[in-house]
């Protein structure tokens, strides 16, 4: 309710006041994971505006499945993201929606870039304005059949619709996507941008303490996570010397009862680094901790329940198994 006040007195503002900004960063709240809520993935490209000057804006969406506290810093975009479900329900879309709301509300706030986590309203910043660049920023694994980046065999429509730019933590994952790519828009439309690398190599020898990332979530149907969920069971009780630490996945929305699991494991620390620290092994189906670990020195076992439908560290990546 703070959350909806706070936007409405902010969107209501701007009938009155204009504002200009190079840039609108744009995310849902579940990716507030560092300390004090903070959005990790967004953070140091508030250091280079800041170092640069480039004036910003931080828009939080809100997340009804997700418990994760707002970012302190960043102004919550409920009341235009609940005006959005209503209109919505009269097949309104989001492009159209993002012109409406364009006359409401965003006349009077001017900007150059929006920079989106996880491709979030894309539809809606092109229909409010339809020159201005907007990119969406890597946050996880990005494999060669990903619907939303790939689909048969070229650029995803949404995407290439849009005009919509990536920013990528590395060039191998630009050479995939122009690989998988006919229409060749990637070649032009994807930016290497980097990510923050280490070698702080925390463990020297194996503890008996094992980060489990898990990867129970919506994208998978009800069989492949009660599947998923098994294999972590069996792996748990067959060795009852070691300590599992488990991660839910940003976006678990309790679809399946975690109790049991919960009961012979601990909570892994919301702050990963803390997992790294603690943990000398990692444990997923095919989550992008897989490279953050490695950084750390630390390696990565695969389970197997889900590896027909989910195998791109193997087809894409070649990890070192």
């Amino acid at each position: 309710m703070i959350g909806f006040v706070k936007s409405f007195f902010y969107f209501f503002k701007l009938f009155f006041i204009s504002e200009k900004k190079d840039v609108i960063f744009y995310y849902p709240k579940h990716f507030n994971r560092g300390e004090d809520n903070k959005n990790l993935f967004f953070h140091h490209l508030y250091r280079c505006c800041d170092k640069h000057k480039i004036s910003y804006l931080i828009f939080e969406e809100p997340d009804f499945k997700s418990n994760k506290k707002s970012n302190k810093d960043a102004i919550p975009f409920n009341f235009v993201f609940y005006l959005i479900l209503i209109l919505r329900k009269f097949i309104f879309s989001d492009k159209l929606i993002g012109n409406i709301c364009f006359k409401l509300f965003f006349k009077q706030l001017k900007f150059k870039n929006v920079i989106v986590l996880s491709q979030s309203m894309i539809e809606f910043f092109r229909g409010i304005d339809s020159d201005a660049k907007i990119f969406d920023l890597q946050h996880g694994i990005i494999f060669s059949d990903k619907e939303s980046y790939i689909e048969n065999g070229k650029v995803n429509k949404r995407i290439y619709d849009n005009n919509i730019e990536l920013l990528l933590y590395g060039c191998g994952f630009k050479k995939l996507l122009e690989k998988s790519d006919s229409k060749n828009y990637y070649k032009t439309n994807a930016h290497t941008l980097g990510v923050t690398k280490t070698n702080n190599y925390v463990h020297i020898k194996a503890n008996k303490y094992i980060l489990v990332s898990l990867q129970i979530t919506d994208d998978h149907t009800l069989l492949e996570n009660k599947l998923l969920l098994d294999e972590i069971h069996d792996l748990v009780d067959n060795n009852s010397d070691y300590v599992f630490y488990i991660r839910n996945h940003p976006r678990f929305n309790n679809i399946i009862d975690l109790s049991s699991l919960e009961a012979k494991t601990v909570i892994a620390p919301t702050n990963l680094d803390e997992c790294l620290m603690r943990c000398s092994i990692h444990v997923t189906a095919y989550s992008t901790t897989t490279f953050e670990c490695a950084q750390y020195g630390i390696p990565t076992i695969f389970l197997n329940s889900l590896n027909k439908k989910f195998n791109m560290f193997e087809k894409d990546f070649q990890y070192p198994f």
